[in-house]
């Protein structure tokens, strides 16, 4: 297991040197780390203080025995946390007809009745309600929305399509209970990071190809759309650069139950043959993560399909840029943003007749 030293037996001189692009003073000790190298990039200087303090980490090769220890680390990892006040905070359980998904409710003061529908990332094989805490506290309070954060069944445990069938009853629980809720069920977003992405694009798709009242908008960090191992980002930044190859490997091969779901319209949805009508989307990819190029595909396929929709390329960042906030004040200010506007889209739903 990688541990950072403690830093509280250092001299102030020392301690500052190595922490001194924190802009926060808690650092915990184990920061885990999935690749050994820095690479040489223009990258924001934040970003690249914190790969440099995993360089000192190392990381057992993501396998099934591995993955206890992985998960384990994602739950603890030792970053500095940046948790915001909300007004409320609620654990529930969503009942569906065969299962119960945890799930948590956070409602911002002064909240609209919007709600964002969010399912965290980590490579459907780890991440929670608890590792993404912050970032919906972050969500809630830049868009004036609640959000319902959902605890999603994991593979390799669960695979495809669980996640999305837990999202699809997701959807359908937060319809059934807007009026408890107090929102408008008008003005439902659905949203996610990495893995997350992937579920609410599939989500969308699905839910229009089902005859279901659509959301009003879809809020894609980074997403997973269709891996393809020609575009330009994949070949050159799918080592040394957080994410790599041999990870998405072995993440595809534990969610998906055989090669030929890799085409699955519901999991590749970039390869879906009818991108019309779907909701309004929010696309942001990071400028070095292999995910890049076919995040923007699929916003390009979506325009093409006359869906309105916002392209964000996140200069300087990596692939889970938005969970590194607390961390990077550029990250934040981004994150921030795609949240600010996500509000304003929900606010504006019924006087733009959407």
């Amino acid at each position: 297991m990688p541990w950072i030293e403690d830093h509280s037996s250092r001299s102030a001189d020392d301690t500052e040197a190595k922490l001194d692009f924190m802009h926060r003073r808690n650092w915990i000790q184990n920061v885990y780390l999935f690749q050994n190298v820095i690479p040489v990039m223009p990258a924001d200087p934040d970003i690249l203080n914190l790969m440099r303090l995993m360089q000192a980490a190392k990381m057992p090769d993501l396998t099934d025995s591995s993955l206890p220890e992985f998960r384990r680390l994602m739950e603890n990892s030792g970053l500095p946390r940046k948790t915001e006040k909300v007004k409320t905070v609620q654990d529930l359980n969503l009942e569906f007809h065969d299962r119960t998904v945890r799930a948590r409710l956070y409602v911002p003061s002064d909240s609209g009745e919007g709600i964002i529908l969010y399912f965290h990332g980590g490579g459907f094989v780890f991440g929670s309600i608890e590792t993404h805490d912050d970032l919906c506290r972050m969500a809630a309070n830049s868009s004036g929305a609640r959000v319902l954060s959902v605890d999603y069944r994991l593979a390799p445990e669960n695979r495809f399509p669980a996640a999305l069938d837990d999202a699809y009853d997701s959807l359908l629980w937060v319809r059934d209970n807007a009026d408890e809720l107090g929102i408008d069920e008008n003005r439902i977003a659905v949203a996610g990071d990495s893995a997350g992405g992937n579920i609410s694009a599939s989500l969308c798709l699905r839910a229009r190809d089902s005859k279901m009242k659509l959301p009003a908008l879809q809020v894609l960090f980074y997403p997973s759309v269709g891996r393809s191992e020609s575009t330009a980002s994949m070949q050159e930044y799918s080592e040394n650069y957080y994410l790599t190859r041999e990870m998405m490997q072995y993440f595809g091969k534990s969610y998906l139950n055989s090669p030929s779901d890799i085409l699955n319209p519901y999991f590749s949805v970039i390869s879906h043959n009818d991108h019309s009508g779907l909701p309004e989307a929010i696309i942001v990819t990071a400028e070095y993560d292999p995910l890049r190029d076919e995040g923007e595909a699929y916003l390009a396929k979506l325009l093409k399909a006359g869906v309105r929709a916002t392209g964000i390329r996140a200069k300087g960042m990596i692939h889970g840029f938005a969970t590194f906030f607390s961390i990077s004040r550029s990250a934040e200010n981004i994150t921030r943003m795609v949240w600010s506007l996500a509000g304003d889209i929900l606010s504006s739903v019924n006087m733009q007749g959407l």
